[in-house]
């Protein structure tokens, strides 16, 4: 009978046998091989296991229409009920000008105003309460001060987001509207959505989820977008069935704003090791934005800073198969470049042109009627801004 000692000790040299076998294969791959190249191999099997498959393009296409290159310029379809969907452009915020942004009344005035897609923004309360408002804080639309993420649902829908409005005597007493109720609007309207996801809390991950299981139409007629991209691909992954789109723009955190002609300012930290960090975040996030995330994520749209969109970034997302969309456009001078210099398509498309109007704004004299627009060609839509 054999003894337990003579057994532990068989395991033992078991051990020993296949711990040498390992480190002499390791030397032997690792002199052939650099670890450089081992690395990347590694990186690679992951992408491909933890990749996310696109949607359907047909479903793509039915959310944004068609491809204007791909489109016979046929002017007598043009007025015609055989004209092909072509979305031309995005309330941003709804019509943002001529009624209080994010609002219901916002979205139902880009309706009347011949409009067939909106943006609006999502966040959470403090009790986590999914609600459509852009800034971190009230206090530029209202009265009251304030972040977001500190109110309770209850303490949020008792704001009037119409009392620094230029239209306030018409829209008095308008309300934050709740993510739920704008969803059932612009479903009741017609409208496409571009759902803009604001922060980074993890919540928003079932809260779109929650959405889309409670509305199915949205499949065909919504776009999810975020500045993070785990947040998209957490959503992604629950359900790959989602069209989503990722937005970024150069130096997005060191520094809170970006133009083409100034370059970056306003640094988000005074720190210097803070300041290196995000640097250094932005080197990386950069590199994956053209390289990585298009791939694992499974966009179907990527949303660019209007001062970094050029014919070449056009071409060369168009051959990963994705869509350009260009923020933020706020002249319609701007939104003809796009169009015809870069040549995506006309601006105009199947619609009637968009009337201007003189008004008081913030930093024009100039309003659109509809006062916020993402002029969308094929390969790129113009984003309007209000502020």
């Amino acid at each position: 009978m054999v003894s337990a000692a003579n057994v532990i000790w068989a395991c033992m040299k078991a051990s020993f046998y296949i711990y040498g076998f390992w480190l002499y294969s390791s030397e032997i791959v690792c002199c052939a091989v650099p670890t450089a190249g081992i690395g990347a191999l590694l990186l690679f099997i992951l992408v491909h296991i933890g990749k996310l498959p696109a949607p359907d393009p047909a479903t793509v296409e039915e959310i944004l229409g068609q491809d204007p290159l791909l489109q016979e310029r046929d002017d007598s379809k043009k007025d015609s009920e055989e004209a092909i969907y072509i979305m031309r452009s995005i309330a941003h915020r709804g019509a943002a000008l001529d009624a209080p942004e994010n609002s219901i009344s916002a979205f139902r005035q880009a309706k009347e105003k011949g409009m067939t897609a909106v943006e609006f923004d999502v966040t959470l309360t403090k009790d986590n309460v999914p609600i459509v408002f852009h800034d971190d804080t009230v206090d530029r639309m209202t009265e009251a001060t304030g972040r977001i993420n500190s109110m309770t649902w209850e303490e949020v829908k008792q704001l009037d987001i119409s009392e620094k409005h230029p239209m306030r005597h018409k829209y008095g007493g308008e309300r934050i509207p709740l993510f739920e109720d704008v969803v059932k609007e612009c479903l009741d309207l017609g409208l496409r959505m571009f759902i803009d996801l604001k922060g980074d809390d993890l919540k928003m991950v079932s809260v779109v989820h929650n959405a889309y299981k409670n509305h199915k139409e949205m499949y065909t007629r919504a776009i999810v977008s975020s500045f993070n991209p785990f947040l998209i691909y957490m959503i992604r992954r629950g359900d790959p069935c989602i069209t989503s789109s990722l937005a970024w723009r150069p130096h997005l955190y060191a520094s809170a704003s970006y133009s083409g002609v100034e370059g970056e300012s306003q640094p988000r930290y005074n720190n210097l090791p803070q300041m290196l960090a995000a640097r250094a975040v932005d080197t990386i996030n950069k590199w994956a934005y053209e390289n990585f995330f298009h791939h694992v994520l499974g966009l179907s749209v990527i949303l660019l800073h209007k001062d970094t969109v050029t014919s070449e970034v056009v071409r060369l997302w168009k051959e990963r198969g994705l869509r350009v969309m260009p923020w933020t456009v706020n002249l319609p001078l701007e939104k003809q470049y796009f169009s015809r210099i870069l040549k995506v398509g006309p601006a105009d498309a199947y619609t009637k042109p968009i009337e201007l109007k003189s008004v008081r704004t913030c930093c024009t004299s100039l309003r659109l009627k509809v006062t916020s627009f993402w002029a969308a060609s094929s390969l790129e839509m113009s984003i309007v801004s209000p502020v």
